[in-house]
């Protein structure tokens, strides 16, 4: 398998160079070295002087950066030749083609605004159709079967990426284009970068069109970037790990998620050779994820021919699970207090004196295959586990990962009220490092309306009252949660991601069970129901 390339990607910078290079230094100084740092929109602002520390040396950029554009007339002064650089390690690119870097990731771009869509010429911040048809001609040049681009970075939309029934973009006319949408249904690119004028954007993936019907091609995921250290707190910049499009298998690269959508193009588009005519695009963005799919057999592998009908699954043995309260293989020490349905315990290795375990007294899987009464429970112990925690002056985020394993966990794991605003910025990244698409789920979303029974996925529930949900495959890091929550920013204990590597002594365990149960008594519910029952 091809090495990974890590690319960093961020918004418009508007001559926030301080702002966007120390936010390098700090992704870098927690994930290790990326390759590059792609710079969408405009780099420059209306004051441009924190890059004079850069060209005199006193100050140093990270990782090599490129830029594009320019897209705004103001701003062409500050630009150079073409392939040379603004100052040490920043390398201006152009407005527009295509170039493979060490790793081997193909990157095109055409920067600018379009001269026929805007109906007027600005000198070098404008686009033609030629230059349309120039890119996608440099792309397939030299290949005998093109299967796409790994990036492709544009300063308008296309036209259409903005239809999508779950999330509609906030997007003005000016911003779209038919020229890229022509562009974009021909280069097919993996990712698609633009920038955005106030809110990050992150769209359900497309399944490119074909000529032919019959042919499969790969998705694109399209990402709009907010401008850089934005008062919103708006995603900005963005990690990921590519694999090269060149070294992927093709069973990898055509393989299908469950929220996939059709192309938003018009697929006319692919007979034209030329975009010699906009097109109006009105789009067909329909979501396919269908709850009722009956193809989909619950996450159930399905029959095939020649299997034995009378061949049955592997029954499940509650005396070797190490979670059901009745199992002889459960270590009871840990136990801290038990209710009707559920029971919250010590975990092994825990990141924190006070992180536990909100576990179903029988066996259930999941959250999305367990019954209400569990579920109800569960929310009763995070409602009084948010009030405990927040007598230590401390907040909580719970995860759970039903990839691997057999038994429900919910991680309750305690953190500074001073990280509170990093926390989703800390999972996006290091989300965007090992390449996992993670989506940020509308307020009040339930788990089960997003998911399959069964189906593998991680989620987490942060104090900020967001939810955060991905799909799981098998290159997902069984320590993903642990991983996040024990980085700098948040507990800084980078030691104790793998629960293996900080076992607790037996006398520890009693120990931190002891604390916990005395300091939590007040918020205890099971005890009141164990009074309210005996009466």
């Amino acid at each position: 398998m091809a090495e990974k390339q890590k690319t960093l990607v961020c918004g418009d910078v508007n001559g926030n160079f301080n702002t966007l290079f120390s936010r390098v230094e700090s992704i870098i100084k927690k994930s290790g070295t990326f390759e590059v740092l792609l710079c969408v929109g405009n780099f420059f602002g209306a004051d441009n002087s924190q890059l004079d520390a850069y060209r005199m040396g006193t100050r140093k950029v990270p990782v090599t950066t490129y830029i594009f554009g320019p897209c705004s007339a103001e701003h062409v002064q500050y630009y150079c030749e073409e392939g040379a650089e603004i100052v040490p390690n920043v390398i201006y690119m152009g407005k527009r083609g295509i170039f493979t870097t060490s790793s081997e990731l193909k990157i095109a771009y055409l920067t600018g605004l379009s001269r026929r869509e805007l109906g007027k010429d600005i000198p070098m911040c404008t686009f033609e159709p030629s230059d349309c048809s120039a890119v996608r001609d440099a792309c397939f040049r030299g290949q005998s079967e093109f299967r796409g681009v790994d990036i492709l970075i544009t300063t308008l939309w296309p036209s259409g990426i903005q239809q999508d029934d779950l999330q509609k973009a906030d997007v003005e006319p000016d911003c779209l284009s038919d020229l890229i949408a022509w562009l974009s249904i021909h280069i097919k690119p993996r990712y698609h970068f633009v920038p955005s004028a106030e809110k990050y954007y992150e769209r359900q993936p497309y399944r490119n069109q074909s000529v032919h019907q019959d042919y499969k091609e790969c998705a694109t995921r399209f990402f709009a970037l907010a401008p850089v250290g934005n008062k919103n707190k708006e995603k900005w910049i963005y990690a990921c790990s590519l694999q090269p499009i060149s070294k992927m298998r093709m069973t990898d690269l055509l393989q299908s998620t469950t929220d996939e959508t059709a192309c938003p193009y018009d697929p006319d588009m692919l007979k034209q050779h030329q975009p010699g005519k906009v097109v109006k695009v009105t789009g067909n963005g329909q979501f396919f994820f269908n709850m009722d799919a009956g193809d989909d057999d619950h996450g159930k592998r399905k029959r095939k021919s020649g299997d034995n009908p009378e061949r049955k699954r592997k029954e499940f043995d509650p005396d070797t699970c190490w979670f059901c309260l009745s199992s002889p293989s459960v270590e009871k020490h840990l136990v801290i207090c038990v209710g009707t349905h559920c029971y919250l315990a010590l975990p092994k290795g825990p990141l924190t004196p006070y992180h536990v375990l909100i576990l179903p007294i029988a066996h259930h899987q999941s959250v999305t295959k367990a019954p209400d009464e569990v579920n109800n429970e569960i929310k009763r112990f995070k409602d009084v586990l948010k009030k405990f925690y927040s007598s230590m002056d401390k907040l909580v985020v719970f995860f759970e990962r039903n990839y691997r394993t057999s038994h429900m966990q919910i991680q309750c794991v305690p953190v500074p009220k001073a990280c509170n605003e990093q926390i989703l910025e800390v999972f996006q990244d290091e989300a965007g490092i090992n390449s996992i698409q993670m989506e940020v789920l509308p307020p009040y979303t339930e788990i089960s309306q997003v998911t399959l029974p069964g189906a593998p996925y991680f989620h987490a529930e942060l104090p900020s009252g967001e939810q955060i949900y991905a799909k799981t495959s098998k290159y997902f890091p069984l320590q993903f949660g642990r991983d996040v929550l024990s980085s700098p920013p948040i507990l800084n204990c980078e030691d104790k991601a793998d629960w293996k590597q900080c076992l607790l002594s037996r006398e520890e365990e009693d120990s931190h069970v002891a604390a916990f149960r005395k300091n939590f008594r007040p918020f205890d519910f099971t005890a009141e129901d164990s009074d309210s029952d005996s009466d």
